[in-house]
């Protein structure tokens, strides 16, 4: 959806019959909103026609009557609102553009081109991998400071190790001064493959988003990542990922990222990169994609960890 195509109070209205019922004739459209809004029937047949030359309606001739169908979602024209109200908010200035991103904010031209070729260079890999085509260009925000972006994702008291985020499809990142422990292209890469992954399944469960996001963007330092081993070693089990909160904090205080990252590792190792894709796009389909059983899968999932990392006591 351009983000030109501004949807009016009254084109909402008429878009939410037609989302709650899928497909409408005007008579139907005309019964349903006459009664709400008290508009003529020539009036609500201007919004029909406004909104499919915005290309936001379809409509196809049965018989002598007009069938109008929603081109799009309900959930992409509600993100395509929230983008053009960010857009706004930062005097919609583009500040960079490359193949698939596009850059607003802070102005910072030599970091805003790092960050780019860093991404362009994940996409390709990206793409390829999980076969992964969108629609439109990625937007990135850099923000000026650190509680911009908190209050941006509505984390007024947000940790200081929250640094980039993604809400309404859109990247979110602090200033590289905020980023001491892992350079501020991990992190921005790390959330926008959380965003291909959502893109991908929406349904995906939150440890494998953060699993495959966290591998991939591979931010995590070896020592990081081996005390986080030495302190699930003893406790590991087949439930332990399942176990995984699904809340940011909670997530981390587990040793959520290293942990997931070892389950990605297992798949991509045992199984082939294509297992993966499948399992991403139908997380519960254990036999026909592993050939064992869910139990199975973790029991050697244990195996592999307590093999390739961790240390014989």
């Amino acid at each position: 959806m351009n983000l030109n195509n501004h949807i009016t109070d009254s084109e909402w209205q008429v878009m939410r019959v037609l989302w709650d019922k899928t497909t409408c004739s005007a008579a139907e459209m005309i019964k349903t909103l006459e009664d709400i809004t008290h508009w003529s029937p020539t009036t609500i047949k201007t919004f029909l026609s406004r909104l499919a030359a915005k290309n936001l309606v379809g409509f196809e001739k049965q018989g002598k009557k007009f069938i109008y169908f929603p081109k799009l979602s309900e959930r992409e024209c509600v993100i395509s609102e929230m983008k053009a109200i960010l857009n706004r908010v930062y005097g919609g200035k583009l500040n960079l553009e490359s193949g698939h991103f596009q850059f607003f904010g802070m102005n910072n031209d030599s970091l805003l081109r790092r960050l780019d070729n860093h991404l362009e260079k994940s996409f390709v890999r990206i793409s390829k991998d999980y076969d992964y085509h969108p629609n439109e260009k990625q937007i990135v925000y850099l923000y000026p400071n650190q509680n911009r972006l908190h209050s941006a994702l509505g984390l007024q008291s947000g940790p200081q190790w929250i640094r980039a985020g993604w809400e309404w499809d859109i990247l979110h990142i602090c200033p590289e001064a905020d980023f001491t422990d892992i350079t501020i292209e991990s992190a921005i890469e790390h959330v926008w493959i959380q965003r291909v992954i959502h893109d991908i399944n929406p349904s995906v469960p939150y440890w494998l988003l953060q699993g495959i996001a966290t591998y991939e963007s591979n931010w995590l330092s070896s020592q990081r990542f081996d005390e986080a081993m030495a302190r699930v070693c003893k406790t590991i089990a087949p439930t332990t990922i399942i176990d995984l909160a699904k809340q940011y904090d909670l997530f981390r205080y587990q040793d959520g990222y290293e942990l997931t990252y070892t389950v990605v590792k297992f798949i991509i190792t045992e199984f082939g990169m294509k297992s993966l894709n499948q399992y991403l796009r139908s997380p519960q389909n254990f036999n026909a994609i592993f050939l064992i059983d869910e139990l199975m899968f973790w029991k050697k999932w244990v195996i592999f960890v307590q093999t390739h990392y961790t240390k014989a006591n």
